[in-house]
């Protein structure tokens, strides 16, 4: 049986407490050593949501080098190397039961320092766990910008197995010709084989500077966009192609170009002169059938793994 440590235990209640009544999320403590990951904090937006971040949780002042404005926490190496690795975000926790005081820092290759054989931490004062950081705590549950571009990637895996299935995926963007600041509905749609289309994801969108295959392109990295041309036959509002019309717009003896993403892309049908709308259809390249490789790899089942 584990030595049992009346001040660790204090800390983990601690942030248990706080988890729990005052940003009325769900802590899962830790039972197993894990090297030094106590306990997950799931993310609660009216129902839970699956986000996770990993805690460790130093209770006591005997682990910290007070300065005037944070304590210092000291580590080794190889808790450092898992916790920058680990595929959660991970987050120090000071608890000291003297004050009553919960402090907490992100541990990252920015706020955290390497010496020769050991690394470093500064943990602020200011930076209470709890109501005061709860805008900041909840930021980190969306992880680093890698780790945001392979949840996006995962997210976006029942897309990319539907079109290497044979199906279709399309997306449909606005483009407000007179703005300055781009805006758009994103509405992505799944056709199955009868041709009946299931709107699966949507949300708004501002940008700068993007043309609409661009902005596809950037939205869905995974993807080439290219114009869903089974819907423009149906949908199309224009009494002539507007494809063909921005055709005859390019003239090298008057210096008019058009640009590449308008030559190959164009809107279906205009409303009041104000916006242009694009439907776009989404097929895989080569990171997308590349993730499709490594994510067949990452879920094969036990049976199809080679014996010791």
């Amino acid at each position: 049986m584990g030595r049992y440590d009346k001040t660790e235990r204090l800390g983990i209640n601690a942030v248990e407490r706080i988890v729990i009544d005052d940003l009325e999320w769900i802590f899962r403590e830790q039972p197993i050593v894990d090297m030094g990951i106590d306990g997950h904090i799931e993310l609660v937006d009216e129902e839970p949501t699956g986000k996770l971040i990993a805690v460790q949780i130093k209770s006591g002042s005997s682990h910290f080098h007070e300065t005037t404005d944070a304590f210092v926490y000291y580590g080794e190496l190889t808790h450092l190397n898992y916790w920058v690795g680990h595929s959660l975000p991970v987050i120090l926790v000071a608890h000291f039961p003297g004050t009553g005081e919960t402090l907490w820092a992100l541990v990252n290759t920015d706020s955290a320092v390497r010496t020769q054989k050991h690394w470093k931490i500064a943990i602020p004062k200011s930076n209470r766990f709890g109501l005061d950081t709860r805008e900041s705590l909840a930021k980190i549950f969306n992880g680093s910008p890698a780790q945001q571009r392979v949840r996006k990637l995962s997210i976006d895996e029942p897309l990319m197995r539907h079109i290497a299935a044979g199906g279709k995926v399309s997306v449909e963007l606005e483009d407000w010709i007179n703005k300055s600041l781009g805006r758009t509905p994103v509405e992505v749609f799944i056709c199955d084989a009868e041709g009946n289309e299931t709107l699966s994801q949507n949300w708004f969108q501002y940008f700068i500077g993007y043309g609409m295959k661009e902005l596809a392109e950037t939205l869905f990295p995974w993807a080439i966009a290219s114009v869903d041309e089974d819907f423009y036959e149906e949908n199309n509002e224009f009494l002539e192609d507007p494809h063909d019309v921005l055709m005859r717009a390019i003239d090298e003896d008057h210096g008019i170009v058009v640009p590449h993403d308008l030559a190959t892309v164009y809107p279906y049908k205009e409303v009041a002169g104000e916006i242009e709308c694009y439907r776009l259809k989404l097929e895989l390249n080569e990171l997308g059938r590349s993730f499709l490789v490594v994510s067949a790899y990452l879920n094969a089942s036990e049976s199809t793994e080679a014996s010791p």
